[in-house]
């Protein structure tokens, strides 16, 4: 009889163990299914956050589970991402967007955000080398006292859309700082005074023209230097300035408007605004193309798309 109810007590026991073991295991999963519920819906929110929360969270009910970890890594390489894209660090940006990309397992909304801010990011960083491309032949113009020639190089930053975005901030506010260190030295009879408002980058020591050689500064078109005038009346419109000869040509031969045409279509084939390249760019990227040993259009699938 005693063994009767020992064993009767016994399966009671685990009875009430087991159950508590299930309502258990019930409950961690109920809370770990409904924190990645609440971290997938913040990521189409764009709350990420409130993401990065709940996936932590999930993660304390079930330890070393692979799905939340790999929501949670890539969410934070997706926030570090678009952290250094404010500060325009595009490096850090393109990393971060690239694992957040790659990340395994991975949140398929959050890949193809990656992805297509890595698009972007491609664009925006051709054009900000473009600006700074433009910027320093402005600043080399400026050094060399054409200043109306270096205005005119400058309008091409200055009418593009996106030059006000804020990827392009610095930049756009060196070329403020020339345009109004050229424009002063213009007043000044275009003796080579530079503004004392220009930063260090576009600074440049330059002597006083007009006192050796006796020029009369009465007006600033009269008072342009010989090496200005030239410059301004080689200049041909607000995306051309001046370069030297072996910039303009291939092979010894002159870029002629044909090629240049050519090579816009080919920019258009591929996707990319030719529109935003002016004739002298597409010399240079004909010219690059020919020194790489490839043609114009791997050239430009390779560095402007």
């Amino acid at each position: 009889m005693k063994k009767w109810i020992w064993t009767i007590v016994t399966v009671l026991v685990i009875a009430v163990i087991g159950g508590v073991a299930f309502t258990s295991h019930h409950m961690t999963q109920k809370a770990y299914t409904a924190a990645m519920t609440t971290g997938k819906t913040a990521i189409q929110k764009k709350n990420y956050s409130v993401a990065e929360s709940a996936f932590q969270e999930a993660l304390r009910h079930r330890t070393n589970d692979k799905l939340a970890q790999g929501y949670l890594t890539q969410t934070q390489h997706f926030v570090a991402a678009e952290s250094a894209m404010s500060d325009n660090d595009f490096s850090t940006a393109k990393s971060e967007y690239t694992k957040a990309q790659n990340e395994e397992p991975n949140n398929a909304t959050l890949m193809k955000r990656a992805k297509a801010a890595l698009k972007q990011l491609k664009t925006i960083q051709l054009k900000a080398d473009m600006f700074k491309q433009i910027y320093d032949q402005a600043l080399t113009q400026n050094k060399g006292q054409s200043y109306t020639a270096s205005n005119a190089t400058l309008d091409r930053i200055f009418k593009d859309s996106d030059a006000k975005k804020s990827y392009y901030t610095d930049i756009y506010n060196q070329a403020v700082d020339l345009r109004k260190a050229n424009n002063d030295a213009i007043k000044n009879g275009g003796d080579g005074t530079a503004s004392s408002d220009v930063t260090s980058s576009s600074t440049s020591t330059t002597t006083d023209s007009s006192s050796s050689t006796g020029t009369s500064s009465s007006s600033s078109v009269a008072g342009l230097t010989d090496s200005e005038k030239q410059a301004a009346k080689n200049y041909t419109g607000s995306n051309e300035y001046t370069v030297s000869k072996s910039q303009t040509e291939l092979n010894g031969k002159t870029i002629t408007a044909s090629q240049i045409a050519s090579a816009r279509k080919t920019l258009s084939s591929i996707g990319v605004a030719s529109g935003s390249f002016s004739d002298q760019d597409v010399r240079n990227g004909l010219i690059a193309a020919n020194k790489a040993g490839i043609s114009f259009k791997s050239y430009a699938e390779k560095n402007y798309k």
